[in-house]
């Protein structure tokens, strides 16, 4: 006896045809996902949280009453992010920013938690320029933009 893959897997393709088309003669409805836009616009939003996140961070040291060394240093880079999230929401308006109630780190974590906030960004923002074929050039100058602000904070470290 021969064993033939191709013509094992033209049976199984006919048979799982024939059970669909049987099913959906009964009413059964079938739907497709696609789910590489779901992912994208997951990501779409993170990115859009994350930035968020970070703005708040930079907002909230350049306020701060304890820490005075840096405040300066902070607004400029609350301010950079700012218009990296207007530059954001031009491509994708649709992105929605959560409204974090102000994050509490303290003083010495503020440079830490900011770069790790900024390499996870860079990370999906290099992935959505994968994506995102359209707009790959911004999002790529965007995070060239936010790896000038890990530059800035390793200086501050």
């Amino acid at each position: 006896m021969e064993y033939n893959d191709c013509q094992i897997l033209e049976n199984y393709e006919n048979m799982a045809r024939a059970y669909t088309n049987a099913l959906a003669e009964k009413g059964f409805v079938f739907v497709r996902l696609d789910s590489s836009l779901s992912d994208k616009e997951e990501l779409i939003n993170k990115i859009a949280d994350n930035l968020n996140k970070l703005w708040k961070i930079y907002l909230e040291a350049s306020l701060s009453r304890s820490f005075t060394k840096n405040k300066l240093l902070y607004a400029q880079l609350a301010q950079n992010t700012s218009v990296i999230i207007d530059n954001y929401k031009k491509l994708y308006p649709n992105a929605k920013f959560s409204n974090l109630i102000p994050i509490r780190i303290r003083p010495q974590d503020i440079p830490k938690t900011s770069i790790i906030l900024l390499t996870e960004l860079i990370k999906d923002i290099w992935t959505l320029s994968s994506y995102d074929e359209a707009n790959s050039n911004e999002l790529i100058k965007m995070a060239g933009d936010l790896l000038l602000q890990i530059k800035t904070l390793a200086t501050v470290i």
